[in-house]
């Protein structure tokens, strides 16, 4: 039986009040627990839009919602208004219920569904002067453009594959998707609580795993996902359970994200960030203008312009450990740093790679829902 663990939000605030939480460790393991309609405690309040019309609404990822990711917006126009989300689709069903923000933070493989859904406006690249720096690889990834013109500014990426204990994992083990299905690893897996583990089955078994036939969805991806309930340990939402677990053995693999190698490392944890035989996952979010919004078009293109910017790059890179759009970015990031991330050529990673691009949107639905399913015990 998976165990499906609670993020203590008493502890998390008694931890930010005696300052034992530095501001991206409060942030991102605040947004990655799921806690997408709070506030933290910290820095700058959002401002309500005073009716000077300086004020627009950003809708990102819990975490995201900081100032030092667009500071020359903030320099000249104060904060925007912050709306956050924990998970993409629960971004998607709020506008699609009505909600609508100026700019909003999805990922490449939600374009489609949001296209789709008529919820987009195009991005005027001739008022964004960092354009010409984002990587030509990530503004020629499918899902950028529609119709000639664009619908989101590349901004931050990373990867995804399997991290695991190097001295639990038998020795010659080959690294595949695999290992977090394997029944060797019973009681000790970490998944992602996130249809994830429906790509991964896809992967292992040799799918296309962004447009599966009904078939496969209904049968082997299924299948495989029905097995690895009853192998995890638990399925997690804030990165920081995978990272705390691996360290103590309470683990052995787990589905992460590159940031963990890092943070793991550093505590002198035995980890190793597998390149799988199937191809390891490079992810790209970023911004898109949000059809419904308010008129202020230059201050949104600002905005997107600011969190392109070089500085902000090197701001995510050395704090965050994800990847930035900007290639310039990497020249200004600390070249230790980047050499222990394995970035010091960062445009291969996107050969190397396998990029996640626009799932059809039936798929991303089915994907969902069966993963709700799947843990529901069906």
């Amino acid at each position: 039986m998976h165990v499906k663990r609670q993020f203590d939000v008493d502890r998390f605030f008694r931890r930010i009040k005696a300052g034992e939480m530095t501001r991206r460790e409060a942030t991102a393991s605040f947004g990655i627990a799921g806690l997408g309609t709070l506030s933290l405690p910290m820095g700058n309040a959002a401002k309500a839009d005073d009716g000077t019309g300086s004020e627009i609404t950003y809708f990102t990822w819990s975490g995201y919602d900081i100032p030092e990711l667009f500071e020359t917006y903030v320099e000249a126009h104060g904060e925007p208004s912050y709306s956050v989300f924990a998970s993409a689709e629960e971004g998607f069903q709020k506008m699609r219920a009505g909600f609508t923000p100026d700019v909003a933070h999805p990922c490449i493989e939600d374009m489609d569904r949001w296209m789709e859904a008529g919820i987009m406006r195009p991005i005027d690249t001739s008022k964004v002067t960092n354009w010409e720096n984002v990587f030509p690889r990530m503004r020629d990834t499918r899902g950028v453009k529609y119709d000639g013109e664009v619908f989101i500014a590349p901004m931050d990426w990373g990867n995804s594959s399997v991290i695991y204990r190097t001295d639990l994992v038998p020795e010659g083990t080959e690294e595949s998707w695999y290992m977090l299905f394997d029944p060797q690893y019973k009681g000790r897996i970490g998944a992602s609580n996130t249809s994830s583990n429906a790509w991964a089955a896809a992967a292992v078994l040799g799918f296309d795993m962004f447009n599966p036939t009904e078939e496969q969805v209904a049968g082997p991806i299924a299948d495989l996902m029905r097995q690895q309930r009853e192998l995890v340990r638990f399925y997690w939402d804030d990165q920081s359970e995978v990272e705390q677990a691996m360290a103590s053995g309470e683990i052995i693999t787990a589905y992460a994200w590159n940031a963990a190698l890092k943070n793991l490392t550093d505590a002198g944890a035995p980890v190793a960030y597998a390149n799988p035989k199937e191809g390891i996952w490079t992810w790209i979010c970023g911004i898109c203008r949000i059809e419904g919004g308010n008129d202020k078009v230059d201050l949104q293109h600002e905005l997107i312009d600011a969190w392109l910017d070089a500085e902000t790059g090197k701001w995510l890179i050395e704090n965050y450990y994800y990847g930035h759009s900007n290639e310039k970015a990497f020249e200004l990031a600390d070249p230790t740093l980047l050499a222990e991330l394995g970035w010091s050529s960062p445009a291969s990673l996107f050969d190397d790679g396998i990029l996640f691009e626009p799932y059809d949107p039936h798929v991303e639905e089915r994907y969902t829902a069966l993963f709700e399913e799947i843990k529901a015990g069906f």
